[in-house]
């Protein structure tokens, strides 16, 4: 076995609960060693955290503070270092999918204990990031099932593709982003981050199954739904802890684009709060209509030959099918509560 060394800084907190995990059931181990640049340092407490960016000597004052570790995973090989990193790297994204993480190169070398110098101007190579522990989480849940592992995979590929900071969707803030980019690499990029994130739904088992013979809607212009196809969806997603009383807020932010105008139903009801201004627009959808309104942008918008609308795609649109597919999964794996709770 050989231990491959990930550059991501562990606090206390978070080692606790790596080390209740169970990987037995894996072909790898996660170990920790103590963080090798001496830069990442807490209190005793755990209540605060410190980077002295020159690194620190043990001394008299280090009594009060504890140095923070490094996760390691310990493997026959590099590839399946590397394919666990990637896993918890898709967990961190599900607690907060921010570019600044999912733009963040993340790779594995192998560590030996031998070494006894580093050198300071690996410090960049270091991460202290939030959620690992989470993100640990869910790799024990997956590593051992293709198609939550393929979905993860999807949903980074997504979100690789082009992603916005979550927080910037708070209603407070209004339309941040313009609806229009002039640019085609622009609209192809939204256009795969669509498919890639749709067909994460696609993985899990929870597209909507209707055909021409048995078609999705008896009445498509007043969003009569086939009750056949309706069940179908309602008892699968049921199966996940999604009731059919649940629902799902689709973000419309300033006009409406061309793209939500040929949305075919147009379901929902103004979220509660649209009271914020006139640009927000957002619908409360049951999760039937938000898949539904997901493989609409995915089938008539963003894939096979590109069309007319498909320069018009959102960021907002993008957004909605990513949001979605994240919630699928985290409630798939029976994990969203454990995420507000992280």
């Amino acid at each position: 076995m050989r231990n491959f060394r990930t550059y991501l800084i562990v606090n206390n907190k978070q080692l606790e609960i790596i080390k209740s995990l169970n990987f037995s059931h894996t072909n790898f181990q996660i170990e920790f060693v103590p963080e090798p640049t001496k830069c990442y340092w807490e209190s005793l407490d755990g209540k605060s955290e410190v980077i002295y960016t020159g690194g620190k000597n043990q001394n008299k004052n280090s009594k009060y503070e504890r140095q923070l570790n490094e996760l390691i995973i310990k493997c026959e090989n590099e590839d399946i270092a590397e394919n666990a990193l990637s896993l918890i790297k898709g967990g961190i994204l599900l607690a907060l999918p921010t570019p600044n993480t999912s733009f963040l190169n993340l790779f594995v070398s192998e560590y030996k204990k031998s070494e006894t110098k580093f050198h300071k101007n690996r410090f960049e190579s270091f991460h202290k990031i939030d959620n690992i522990g989470f993100g640990c989480q869910v790799l024990e849940k997956i590593i051992n099932n293709k198609e939550y592992s393929y979905a993860l995979e999807k949903y980074k590929v997504s979100l690789d593709l082009f992603s916005l900071n979550p927080f910037s969707i708070d209603p407070m803030y209004g339309q941040m982003f313009n609806h229009y980019d002039l640019k085609k690499q622009t609209h192809t990029r939204s256009s795969f981050a669509i498919i890639a994130a749709f067909s994460v739904i696609e993985e899990l088992s929870l597209e909507i199954r209707s055909s021409s013979k048995n078609p999705r809607f008896l009445n498509i212009e007043k969003g009569e739904w086939n009750p056949i196809i309706h069940s179908d969806i309602t008892n699968r997603l049921e199966k996940i802890g999604i009731k059919k009383e649940d629902t799902f807020d689709w973000v419309f932010r300033g006009e409406k684009t061309k793209v939500e105008n040929d949305f075919k139903p147009y379901f929902g009801f103004d979220s509660e709060w649209v009271k914020y201004g006139e640009t927000v627009r957002d619908k409360t959808l049951t999760f039937p209509e938000a898949i539904h309104n997901a493989s609409y942008l995915r089938n008539f918008i963003a894939s096979h030959k590109f069309k007319e609308l498909t320069e018009y795609i959102s960021p907002y649109d993008v957004y909605n099918v990513q949001a979605l597919s994240r919630k699928l999964i985290l409630e798939s794996l029976g994990m969203w509560k454990t995420m507000l709770l992280k």
